[in-house]
């Protein structure tokens, strides 16, 4: 009883594996296509052109109360220290 369970589970997750690289290569598939079809558009001569509302940046989101911490001056480097029988 216990070695069916344990092969119902080995196959149970050869079956996710098969599927889950089943939908990965599908997906794959279709970003292959997407740019292929971008690159004989580039290469007859246009060029894809990106809605500026997509490449704008975002201010940092501001909390009330949030504490703003000042920048510290930069450690000072230790000494190297002297070699034996140098004075």
């Amino acid at each position: 009883m216990l070695a069916l369970a344990i092969n119902l589970l080995f196959a149970t997750a050869a079956v996710a594996a098969l599927l889950t690289l089943v939908d990965c290569a599908m997906k794959a598939g279709r970003v292959y296509a997407d740019l292929m079809r971008e690159k004989a558009l580039m290469d007859a001569g246009f060029f894809m052109e990106v809605d500026p509302r997509e490449v704008r940046l975002r201010a940092a989101a501001r909390r009330a109360g949030a504490v703003t911490l000042t920048r510290r001056s930069p450690a000072l480097r230790p000494l190297p220290a002297l070699a034996r029988g140098a004075a």
